[in-house]
């Protein structure tokens, strides 16, 4: 297969070479030979990416190689991963290729239908969902209030923006609340505040569904994310469909994912989970949902 292809990756860190060897041996596996493949770091990309006219196609780890991509107007279609679908939306429009059909992502994020689907298995009892929104999630709070309303739930909401303590925000979202959901926003949730809000929450004897398993390790009681490997094999067949019609498919949640949960923090609250049990349970209600 000779369409030479590109991965823009935002940083050279573990977890983003992660992304790049898993879709590599995935792409490998789709009858790419590694040859044809190559990684470039954003600094890279910048000196080289008007020395790339053979690049038919780029695929970007995380929000910065994507915008950088974007904004180099670049004629190659551009396949986006690892990057929120709050961040993607908000990058194409900054560059007008909001309708672009050489334009497409896997969200690094679960959808709030799943999110909810998960709560409900793992605690059934729970009606009131906290969520701490900060400047760039709050632009979803209309897609999860349809999706809990959709399951008969109820939320308390807090508002955290620059100049207010991010504890009086915590404090709305935790009020009456059964569980408390963390939605991606690093305005919010980063390496300087997650450890206050998971202790605020355990305090209030509050469980923390997260999306991220290294907040789990933290103290949240359970999350729900892809792998790498999974997100490369969703890359992957993205690639092929791009390859087979010249186009991309609809962007897209990841359809496989991996739920983490912390036994101490599950047994402090009186809970028992099984991992295995609730991943394959929201995996056979996943199915059923999709069916026509």
């Amino acid at each position: 297969m000779a369409l030479p292809l590109t991965v823009v990756s935002s940083e050279n860190g573990a977890a983003f070479q992660e992304a790049f060897d898993s879709l590599v041996q995935e792409l490998q596996r789709s009858g790419f030979a590694r040859k044809d493949i190559g990684l470039l770091s954003l600094t890279e990309y910048r000196e080289q990416a008007v020395g790339l006219p053979d690049t038919k196609l780029i695929v970007s780890l995380g929000t910065e190689a994507f915008r950088q991509v974007t904004a180099s107007n670049a004629k190659a279609a551009v396949l986006a991963a690892s990057i929120p679908r709050i961040s993607f939306e908000r990058v194409l429009l900054e560059s007008n290729k909001k309708s672009s059909p050489n334009v497409a992502a896997l969200y690094l994020d679960q959808p709030f239908g799943r999110q909810l689907d998960l709560l409900h298995l793992a605690l059934p009892g729970s009606r009131r969902v906290g969520v701490l929104w900060g400047p760039e999630s709050i632009a979803q709070q209309g897609a999860l209030s349809s999706a809990l309303q959709a399951r008969g739930l109820a939320v308390s909401e807090g508002l955290f923006a620059e100049g207010m303590p991010l504890i009086d925000a915590l404090r709305g979202a935790l009020l009456g609340a059964d569980v408390l959901m963390a939605v991606a926003d690093n305005t919010v949730y980063n390496s300087s505040t997650v450890a206050n809000i998971l202790l605020t929450s355990y305090r209030a004897k509050t469980p923390v569904i997260a999306f991220s398993p290294s907040y789990v390790k933290a103290g949240a009681l359970l999350s729900m994310h892809s792998t790498a490997t999974q997100a490369g094999a969703q890359v992957a067949a993205m690639v092929g469909y791009f390859l087979q019609t010249g186009n991309f498919p609809t962007s897209q949640y990841p359809t496989e994912f991996t739920i983490t949960t912390n036994e101490y923090v599950a047994r402090s609250l009186g809970l028992s989970l099984d991992a295995k049990a609730l991943s394959e349970r929201l995996h056979k209600l996943d199915r059923l949902e999709k069916k026509p």
